[in-house]
């Protein structure tokens, strides 16, 4: 009984020399920090066009599902008290392994299909509280390049040789509405778990022939990670 109570002496101030500095830290104003996290993508199945296929004047819609992805993020922040602005970075990666052709209606082909984006994206952030567990809210806007590459076999020619269909990239404009979680763990150090909705409309890359297309890019992210305050 004495040995636990002991223990447990031992383990309260321990606690609070942990506890302590992340709230003391995250109640002060004036600094900067940089962010790093991995990132995994959920992005939305799309529905995508090509101009002028299978012939001239005809085009292909498809609908195109998409697996999930990952990715990384890195931003560079100042904090101004509850609010904390910051640049960020970031890439995923999105699979698919086939589409569906609707018109002409083909139905399903095997394909081989890279979706990339790399953004660049300026947040206003919000900490709902001052702790060591920080809520906080956000939103940010930016532009996003978007590239897919696609490899199958052209609709309605199912039984065809897969070939290179579309190996290009587009930018648009691209927002994200944020809301996450920071832990401190020491009193610079904290880790981070957030979701984003990041939308960047219709992208219009353009096949191999040089002619139009289109795909849709937004879904939800979830990114798990560190922040570093100095």
């Amino acid at each position: 009984m004495t040995r636990r109570f002991t223990s447990v002496l031992v383990a309260i101030p321990l606690a609070a020399g942990v506890a302590l500095p992340g709230i003391a830290y995250a109640g002060e104003a004036g600094h900067w920090y940089g962010s790093a996290s991995v990132d995994i993508a959920l992005l939305k199945d799309t529905d995508g066009s090509i101009s002028n296929a299978p012939v001239a004047g005809r085009m292909v819609r498809s609908f195109n599902p998409t697996r999930t992805g990952v990715g990384g993020t890195i931003a560079l922040g100042y904090d101004l008290g509850r609010v904390r602005i910051e640049a960020e970075g970031g890439y995923t990666r999105n699979t698919d392994d086939r589409y569906v052709s609707i018109v002409p209606a083909t139905g399903t082909i095997p394909a081989k299909v890279e979706r990339t984006a790399f953004r660049g994206m300026a947040n206003v952030l919000y900490d709902i509280t001052a702790g060591r567990v920080q809520p906080y809210v956000g939103a940010g806007v930016g532009g996003l390049v978007g590239k897919v590459d696609f490899f199958a076999a052209r609709a309605p020619l199912p039984n065809e040789a897969p070939r290179q269909l579309i190996k290009a990239s587009d930018t648009r404009f691209a927002y994200q509405l944020i809301g996450g979680v920071a832990v401190g763990v020491t009193r610079r150090l904290s880790l981070t778990a957030q979701y984003r909705w990041l939308d960047a409309g219709t992208l219009h890359p353009r096949d191999v022939r040089g002619e139009r297309t289109s795909y849709d890019y937004r879904g939800h992210h979830i990114d798990l990670g560190a922040r570093l305050g100095f």
